[in-house]
C-alpha cells in the first residue's frame, strides 16, 4: 500500500493527512512467464564478451610514512656513547646468545646506561656503582670467565670516566 500526498486547496488541516491509493501489481502468474522468456536455454552456450585488460594506474605511493603510536625518546649524545663504550668487544658473545637472550641483555644494557647516565650526572661520581651495573649486566653472558668479566668491566667504567672528565 503507497501513501500519496495530495496537496488540494483544502484547509490546513485536512492537506496534512495523507490519502491511501493500493498498490498495483501483476499476478504471480506473469511475473513466472516474463522470467522464463528473459532466460537463455540450458542447451545453447552462453557468449561472453571479453574486454581486454587495461592495466590500472598505479598510484604514486606518497612521501608520507606513517609514524610509529608512540615516538621514540632522542637519546642525548653521552647516553649513546655509554652504550657505544659498553658494547665494544661484545659482539661474538652476543652472537651467540639466542633471540630471547639477546633481547634481555639488550634491555638489561640499555637499563644500566641510563642508570650509568645519570651518576654522572651527579657532581661526585660513584666509580663503584658503575662497576658494579656494568659487571651484573655482562654477567648475564654465559661461558665467560669470572676474571675476564671484572677486568672488561674495570677497562668500561674506565672509559666511562673518561667521559665525564670530558664533559
Amino acid at each position: 500500500m503507497k501513501l500519496v500526498f495530495r496537496m488540494v486547496d483544502k484547509p490546513a488541516e485536512q492537506k496534512l493527512w495523507p490519502q491511501t491509493v493500493p498498490e498495483v501489481t501483476a499476478p504471480p502468474e506473469e511475473l513466472d512467464l516474463k522470467l522464463e522468456k528473459e532466460s537463455v536455454p540450458e542447451n545453447e552456450p552462453v557468449e561472453q564478451k571479453t574486454v581486454p585488460e587495461q592495466p590500472r594506474p598505479q598510484k604514486p605511493r606518497s612521501a608520507i610514512k606513517p609514524r610509529p603510536a608512540m615516538p621514540l625518546p632522542a637519546k642525548d649524545p653521552v647516553m649513546v656513547k655509554i652504550e657505544k663504550i659498553m658494547e665494544e668487544g661484545l659482539n661474538d658473545s652476543y652472537q651467540r646468545l639466542s633471540p630471547v637472550a639477546k633481547q634481555e641483555f639488550k634491555l638489561k644494557g640499555e637499563q644500566a646506561a641510563s642508570q650509568i647516565r645519570e651518576l654522572l650526572k651527579s657532581t661526585h661520581v660513584k666509580v663503584k656503582k658503575i662497576l658494579r651495573l656494568i659487571l651484573d649486566w655482562l654477567r648475564i653472558l654465559p661461558g665467560i670467565n669470572h676474571f675476564f668479566l671484572e677486568q672488561e668491566a674495570k677497562i668500561k667504567t674506565d672509559k666511562i670516566i673518561a667521559l665525564k672528565e670530558k664533559f
